[in-house]
This record gives structure tokens, C-alpha cells and sequence, in this order.
């Protein structure tokens, strides 16, 4: 049982690769999706000017996780907007105005994946799945699990709690981030 739970998150690794090696994705994957080009600034300087992303590029400043971007490293942040952290009402605040980051910094964390993938790479590894899902470990020690309804992907974290990835994503240095519709954690 325990090799299984573990085989899990490497094979979702692998699919997601596989649609990360500059293979063409299907002619309906690149059509949901413009072109992402990196920026010179980054990921966290392109959220702070980023329409209704300000929570989020507060939240990696808040937590000192925004360090993290200027490494070589790449990341995919899937990052919700800020109506998702409003429909959180007083929790949210309660999160992000705490004295004490930690509960916000592993909610960040929950919401980062090792690598830079596209939501077109997400497709394609959904595609190239036979289960018709890709499971991917975060950041923050737990996974998230990616699905496709006709030309929507959501993604569902080990709570339950769902988004679907939403506009265009933004990329900055060698990450990229996502907006999604939800915050992946149930409060």
C-alpha cells in the first residue's frame, strides 16, 4: 500500500514531464491558452502588477516564500484570485493579517508545484493519462489532482476542495503561475 501511495505522485511527475518535453500539445490544448513567455521580473514582482492577483504576491511577501523565486528553480504556483480569498470572508483575513505566518505559508505551499508547467502541459498529461487525471505532489507535503471536463481543468486538493484553473497564466524568471478559481484548503 505504502509503494503505491508513493508511485502515485511519480507517475503524476513523469505524465506531466512527458507533456513538458517541447512536444506539440493537441491542436485543442493550444487553443486554450495564449503563448507564456518569462519576464525578467520575478514571479512574485509580475503577480504585484498582475489584475486580481494582489492576495497572493502579498502573501509570498508576507511569508518570505517570494525568496524562493529568485533561485534557479522553477515553480508552478497555482495561485487564486482575489475573489477566491474574498469568498473566504473573515477567515481570510484571520489568515493573511495573523501575526504569525505559518498557517499562511503552508497554504502557499499547498498551492506550489515543483517545475514549470503550463495549464497546456497539464492538458496533454491529462490526455496522455489513462485514468483521465494526473495527480501532483505540492510543496507543501500533499498533492493535488488535475481533471478535464470538455475544455476545463480542475484541480482538487487531498481535502475535497476544488478550483478550476481560470485566466491566462503569468510567468516571471523560471516560474509561472495559474490563476484559479478557489483556494485549495477547507477552512
Amino acid at each position: 500500500m505504502r509503494k503505491a501511495h508513493f508511485a502515485t505522485p511519480l507517475l503524476a511527475t513523469a505524465l506531466i514531464l512527458a507533456g513538458c518535453s517541447g512536444k506539440s500539445p493537441s491542436a485543442d490544448a493550444s487553443s486554450e491558452v495564449a503563448q507564456v513567455t518569462p519576464a525578467s521580473e520575478t514571479l512574485p514582482e509580475v503577480l504585484d502588477d498582475a489584475d486580481g492577483m494582489q492576495t497572493m504576491a502579498e502573501a509570498l511577501k508576507t511569508t518570505g516564500i517570494e525568496g524562493v523565486f529568485n533561485d534557479r528553480g522553477s515553480y508552478t504556483l497555482l495561485a487564486p484570485e482575489d475573489d477566491a480569498f474574498d469568498a473566504l470572508g473573515d477567515k481570510a483575513k484571520t489568515l493573511t493579517e495573523a501575526k504569525d505566518h505559518a498557517a499562511l505559508a503552508a497554504l502557499v505551499r499547498d498551492h506550489m508545484l515543483t517545475g514549470y508547467m503550463t495549464p497546456e502541459d497539464i492538458s496533454a498529461a491529462i490526455a496522455a493519462s489513462k485514468t483521465g487525471k494526473v495527480a501532483m505532489p505540492t510543496l507543501g507535503g500533499g498533492s493535488v489532482t488535475f481533471t478535464k471536463t470538455g475544455d476545463a481543468i480542475t484541480v482538487t486538493a487531498d481535502d475535497g476542495s476544488q478550483a478550476m484553473i481560470e485566466d491566462n497564466p503569468v510567468a516571471g524568471g523560471a516560474s509561472i503561475a495559474i490563476p484559479v478559481s478557489g483556494v485549495l484548503r477547507k477552512f
